[in-house]
């Protein structure tokens, strides 16, 4: 059976991600829009709309969680004309599998961790071409 000072629980973590400064990215087999035509690296707004939840379990110090993470890019204001081709945004799905180990220091009010965890994401592709 369990040992009875084991520390076991459920838990749920609820996140809210926002940037601040727009993102420059390069995703394969996406033309996004550039701020000119020197730029290589595509220029999305910052986004709003991203966030994530996990469910997980707690035993002692050691914690096991299944999580999902949804992202919204748009295309911000282009110093030049766009072609018709250009995305206008990118949506990303993704759900990880993440292990962590609580390091318990004594006498601190934090507790930090260290932690691994494995994953998938999906990039819409709304290509215009």
């Amino acid at each position: 059976g369990p040992i009875s000072d084991e520390e076991t629980s459920y838990y749920i973590r609820l996140q809210y991600n926002s940037e601040f400064s727009p993102l420059n990215t390069k995703v394969d087999g996406i033309t996004g829009a550039q701020k000119d035509s020197k730029d290589t690296n595509d220029l999305y707004k910052p986004s709003f709309m991203a966030g994530g939840s996990a469910f997980g379990y707690r035993m002692d110090d050691i914690r096991v969680d299944i999580e999902g993470l949804y992202s919204q890019l748009s295309k911000s204001t282009l110093s030049r004309a766009p072609t018709p081709d250009i995305v206008d945004n990118l949506t990303a799905i993704s759900g990880l599998v993440n292990v962590y180990y609580d390091v318990v220091i004594e006498d601190i009010p934090i507790t930090p961790y260290v932690g691994v965890g494995l994953g998938v994401a999906y990039i819409s592709n709304p290509a215009k071409a």
